[in-house]
């Protein structure tokens, strides 16, 4: 079968991906938004954040997943083996979810990790409870996202997102609206009931396309052995960005002006990934691009255009002061010394998008190539990127908070660019020979 043209395959694999990357920390401001009307909103918000921080790092085998099924299925063959190794996951994920919720590791993570006491704490054990099945249907869903990906059906992705969102929405104004549950169980109840409606979704959808996937045949280890070695680098990697806030925070801190510092570069960054939100699916379109057969440099040429427009449209918000004022100011309500504060923190982000899809590109060609040793090294160089300039500016510097915080994610982010390059631009052109 005859390929369809690459940028109109390109931009209907892309849009879904980035769209479903983004909607679950829009939600999450939608259900702090339904929260902020209970009774004691402070601990209902907390401790559903609390609840869903553990649940998501129990969950973090779900962050690759959907690359793992992109490189392996190929036929029915892989697939079953895929799913065995999925299915692994859904176990282990479960477990610990089900660990952490016994009293005294409960109590240990609130009372000594996260030091919360009194309603804060019983929304967070209460939201816990509720959150035990979302790892393991994270796991499912990206799965399922992988796979509609990996057969060319883009437009169920769009339906398990649309899916997922209103379940999420019905489920939240009518547990609230109820009262069968409180505080931060009516979003960990909708959360899950959201994950299960979208991974049910994409499930029955992409049954019988799955069935009728023609495949190809590939000489490819497709083992549980060789998914192990490609997925453990993986999972690593994705562990150690989990330090990139901490340190920022205590950074920032130490920094003149710490407390309306942490918020800016938050908010500055928040924006930014809105708009940005682009770039956020481009590693895992140019997997699915790479599996269906298509030369690495045209998606190459692709993943930088996306690059260059987006960082159009970032650049005209950033550096035109009447369209910044009205995105910092009017939109999201900074004034003052914040608003000031976010707008420059948005211009030095605002160097970024070229960069971020150049990085997903080459893990992607890593990632293709079942190369994924690297990704463990490009992280650990981000890491340790982050920690010496945060040391450097706190210590050896007066620059404010904002600067330490804004100007760690910009440097980091470029620089992860330029070692994903170096590691992975020989992988790119052996994409075509795998």
């Amino acid at each position: 079968m005859a390929q369809p043209p690459l940028i109109k395959h390109a931009i209907s694999l892309l849009l879904p991906t980035a769209a479903n990357m983004t909607v679950v920390p829009i939600l999450s401001l939608l259900l702090s938004g339904i929260l902020t009307r209970t009774a004691d909103p402070d601990s209902a918000i907390g401790g559903f954040s609390v609840a869903l921080g553990i649940s998501m790092f129990v969950g973090l085998p779900q962050l690759r997943i959907q690359q793992l099924t992109l490189v392996f299925f190929d036929n029915d063959k892989s697939l079953r083996q895929l799913r065995k190794f999925v299915a692994f996951w859904v176990v282990v994920v479960t477990a610990i979810a089900l660990v952490v919720v016994i009293p005294p590791v409960s109590n240990f993570l609130l009372d000594t990790v996260f030091s919360v006491s009194g309603a804060l704490k019983q929304n967070s054990a209460d939201a816990l409870i509720w959150l035990i099945p979302l790892p393991a249907l994270l796991v499912l869903k990206m799965h399922f996202y992988g796979a509609v990906l990996r057969i060319s059906r883009p437009r169920f992705a769009w339906f398990g997102t649309a899916a997922g969102a209103v379940t999420v929405v019905g489920f939240a104004f009518g547990l609230f609206s109820s009262g069968l549950v409180e505080g931060a169980s009516i979003a960990a109840v909708s959360m899950v009931a959201g994950t299960i409606a979208e991974a049910a979704t994409l499930a029955i959808l992409s049954i019988n396309p799955i069935r009728n996937f023609e495949g190809v045949e590939s000489t490819n280890d497709t083992s549980i052995r060789a998914m192990t070695w490609f997925f453990w680098p993986l999972l690593f990697a994705a562990m150690l960005p989990a330090g990139t806030q901490p340190i920022l925070n205590a950074g920032m801190a130490r920094s003149p002006e710490p407390e309306v510092s942490i918020a800016a570069v938050a908010l500055s960054f928040y924006v930014f990934q809105l708009i940005a939100v682009a770039t956020n699916g481009t590693q895992n379109t140019a997997l699915a691009l790479f599996a269906s057969g298509y030369n690495p440099f045209r998606v190459r040429r692709f993943a930088l255009s996306v690059g260059v427009i987006t960082f159009a449209v970032v650049a005209v918000i950033a550096y035109i002061p009447p369209i910044t004022e009205f995105v910092i100011g009017d939109i999201m309500g900074a004034e003052g010394r914040l608003n000031e504060l976010a707008s420059t923190g948005f211009r030095l982000l605002s160097i970024l998008p070229i960069a971020l899809v150049m990085e997903q590109l080459y893990t992607a060609a890593l990632m293709r190539t079942r190369n994924t040793r690297p990704i463990i090294y490009i992280n650990t160089l981000r890491l340790l990127t982050l920690a010496i300039w945060v040391v450097v500016t706190v210590n050896f510097t007066n620059l404010n908070g904002l600067w330490v915080g804004a100007g760690a994610w910009a440097l980091t982010l470029f620089l992860e660019a330029v070692y994903a390059y170096i590691f992975g631009r020989k992988n790119l052109a052996r994409v075509t020979s795998v």
